[in-house]
């Protein structure tokens, strides 16, 4: 059997250090690749660690986590199931397929240790902030740390400094980027370029702050807050692709980031030549594109933090989600909502 140092091998020694990092190994970036490997290894081992995942890492992370500790640890997993897991080392690549991974042993193992009644209370408290965190990066892109405190007063009822939510960021294992000198906090995978122009475009337009029910659901990278243009597309999909159902989405999820990077018609048309797929003549053509701009102008951007094109055009007022008192809270806390965010 591989051992997980032979795992850890693969990785270079920028991703070793940044786990090293998240872990909190002490010394590492003076020790040499095998070294650290080393220190990795028997800090993974350790239940403060173990007490650290458990509190910080994403819920689907921790629902694969407690599958294998109930005896699932052959299972392998895709990367959006595991990712809490395996920047922290936790969970790693299978050598032999590309793309799934494994819970290690060491962390299956560990899981029973950490699921204790303080660790509970505590999970419940850091998924609450990670999760307004998370939905404020996901509709805004760039958020000021302005809106954040709002955003904790309105939702929670929760008063919190810059400095608070500073520290609160550090300890967490995720890459937010915190701008001091501009006050904000910037989603990870922007880079500079785009940073400056969704800053430019910005502006002082207002943040879209939909009910609370609504606003946590985009804590989930997966969520598309999608219109009727979205469901279309998905029809199209179903009735022109000779694909099979699991692929239907891929195709949907493909063609939307195709969207979203502003992809040029032909790029578009090229495709959906890949997959088989050609109109039949300029009409079919036109109907596909005239949806297409559907979605672009009933998607949230970051541009307009948050809102859709069309929300900017209209004065149109949209009904949202209320939660009863008595349904489970929105914010992932498992109680109750009038016990919770609705006390």
């Amino acid at each position: 059997m591989v051992s997980i140092n032979e795992y850890l091998n693969e990785y270079n020694m920028s991703d070793l250090k940044q786990m090293a990092r998240t872990i909190s190994v002490k010394n590492f970036s003076k020790l040499k690749k095998e070294e650290l490997i080393d220190a990795i290894v028997e800090k993974q081992k350790q239940p403060e660690t173990a007490a650290y995942a458990y509190r910080y890492i994403d819920d689907a992370s921790f629902e694969s986590w407690r599958h294998a500790a109930k005896g699932g640890n052959g299972d392998t997993y895709s990367l959006e199931q595991v990712f809490g897991l395996y920047i922290m080392g936790y969970a790693v690549e299978d050598m032999e397929q590309e793309d799934r991974f494994f819970i290690t042993d060491t962390a299956a193992g560990l899981f029973g240790g950490a699921d204790t009644e303080e660790n509970r209370e505590v999970r419940i408290s850091v998924q609450r902030k990670l999760n307004l965190v998370r939905a404020s990066l996901h509709l805004y892109g760039i958020v000021t740390f302005k809106q954040l405190i709002h955003l904790f007063k309105k939702y929670y009822d929760m008063d919190i400094t810059a400095r608070e939510i500073t520290d609160f960021l550090a300890e967490s294992p995720y890459d937010i980027t915190i701008n001091g000198e501009n006050g904000e906090i910037v989603i990870d995978d922007m880079n500079d370029e785009q940073y400056q122009m969704v800053r430019r475009l910005q502006e002082d337009r207002p943040y879209y702050e939909p009910e609370f029910a609504k606003f946590i659901k985009f804590s989930d990278p997966n969520f598309i807050d999608e219109s009727v243009h979205h469901t279309e597309l998905k029809d199209w999909i179903k009735e022109n692709t000779d694909v099979s159902k699991e692929q239907h989405k891929n195709i949907y999820i493909s063609l939307l980031q195709l969207i979203m990077r502003g992809a040029h018609r032909d790029e578009v048309v090229q495709y959906l030549a890949s997959l088989g797929v050609e109109f039949k003549d300029n009409g079919e053509q036109r109907f596909f594109f005239d949806n297409i701009a559907g979605i672009v102008n009933n998607t949230r951007h970051f541009k307009f933090r948050g809102h859709k094109e069309s929300e900017l055009k209209t004065k149109t007022v949209v009904r949202e989600i209320k939660v009863g008192r008595n349904d489970p809270c929105p914010c992932g806390s498992g109680k109750k909502y009038k016990k919770c965010c609705g006390a």
